[in-house]
């Protein structure tokens, strides 16, 4: 597997481009968990516990990890436009 670069070795334009990814990226796995959960709750109450209810709470440590990532990312950027 290839090794990703360094932020501070990115130009501002790949860490803007690499921001914008990593905030869409949440976006949509925010939205997958929602449904996801949302399904799980239904299926619930139509057939009894299931595995769908708990889905979602495994995908939580991803978001944790994007928003750290974006956190990082913005970070740099606010350091070299100063």
């Amino acid at each position: 597997m290839k090794k990703q670069p360094e932020l501070s070795e990115l130009s501002l334009e790949e860490l803007e481009k690499r921001a914008k990814m990593t905030k869409l990226s949440s976006t949509m796995l925010i939205v997958a968990i929602v449904l996801q959960f949302f399904a799980g709750v239904y299926l619930t109450f139509k057939n009894g516990f299931n595995v769908f209810i708990i889905l979602p709470m495994a995908f939580l440590p991803l978001i944790i990890v994007n928003f750290t990532n974006l956190k990082k990312i913005k970070e740099e950027i606010a350091k070299r436009k100063s």
